[in-house]
């Protein structure tokens, strides 16, 4: 993993004053989340614990020496994520995040107010989370065999909690499914990405490597992506992040009559839950994938993996 690229790339999306204190902390490759709250101390997260950024720079876990975010940190924040352009990101605003290069996004909290059109919108950033977007490579090769038979990919849905990382884990899987691995033959994987996050293709051919049979619909709504490209690009797996509402559901239902497998991701926190959920778990219980993985972060900061089949019994389960 690029460390150095890492810190290149968010280190000047920052106010003067958080940037002269946080190039050491983002070469850190255990970093996951930076949490800023206005007025209060500057939080930063990696796999094992939360630290506070020091106010004299590097990480502390005592309060009275953390940096405390100011208005004007948030401001200029928030000025150069959106490019000093708010009307170009006024989409991505209204969902309450902003995607940056290399997959890296940033949740948003404030006053909300609605337009003249009564869309949602918000303004008076009060807080951010920027969460760290990794390419793993190799991470799902223990249990991808468990997701496959021979030359068949099974439906497959990957379950974790927000910041479990369900879409590190998808991004692999995609292009293990892509490229191949051992008796299975890689096959053509289209893959349809609303947030801009599994490939982060902001120009063209770069990003996340996704595999050499995948293809990439960018900044698309999933369902209406899906269908897209069922119909043009011919796909024997369709994977998409974060689905649930009613239009997935319905998207999932056709696709499957077409004899497309999905590779899909949820946010939960087992099988279990999922299937109590309106839409989602109403669908898959009367039609249940054939594999769920169940993403579960220890202690430790590794993660806990188990491949469940349609009847909820493991297949695999492991430390990844």
């Amino acid at each position: 993993m690029d460390t150095g690229g890492l810190t290149r790339e968010l280190l000047y999306i920052f106010s003067d004053s958080i940037r002269k204190r946080m190039e050491r902390v983002l070469s850190r490759p255990d970093l996951t989340e930076i949490r800023l709250r206005g007025n209060l101390p500057l939080i930063v997260r990696t796999l094992c614990r939360e630290y506070y950024l020091s106010g004299q720079g590097g990480l502390t876990g005592k309060k009275e020496e953390a940096y405390r975010v100011t208005a004007e940190d948030l401001r200029i924040l928030f000025q150069k994520i959106s490019q000093y352009s708010l009307f170009a990101y006024k989409e991505e605003i209204r969902e309450g995040f902003i995607t940056l290069n290399g997959g890296h996004r940033i949740g948003l909290c404030g006053k909300v107010y609605y337009d003249g059109e009564g869309r949602r919108q918000l303004q008076q950033i009060t807080s951010m989370n920027l969460r760290i977007a990794r390419q793993l490579t190799g991470c799902a090769s223990p249990f991808f065999p468990a997701l496959t038979e021979q030359h068949t990919f099974y439906n497959t849905l990957l379950i974790s909690p927000p910041g479990g990382g369900k879409t590190t884990y998808l991004r692999d899987i995609i292009r293990l499914a892509s490229d191949g691995m051992g008796e299975f033959h890689g096959q053509n994987v289209s893959v349809v990405d609303e947030r801009s996050e599994i490939g982060n293709r902001t120009k063209q051919s770069e990003g996340f490597y996704l595999g050499q049979r995948t293809d990439l619909l960018d900044h698309c709504p999933k369902a209406e992506g899906m269908l897209m490209m069922l119909r043009s690009m011919g796909p024997q797996i369709i994977a998409a992040d974060e689905i649930g509402d009613a239009g997935d559901i319905e998207a999932i239902r056709y696709i499957r009559n077409c004899g497309c497998r999905l590779l899909l991701t949820v946010h939960g926190g087992d099988r279990g839950d999922i299937l109590k959920r309106p839409f989602l778990g109403d669908y898959l219980r009367e039609y249940p994938f054939e594999r769920y993985v169940q993403i579960r972060v220890e202690e430790s900061g590794r993660r806990y993996i188990e491949v469940l089949n349609e009847g909820g019994q493991c297949l695999w389960s492991g430390l990844s």
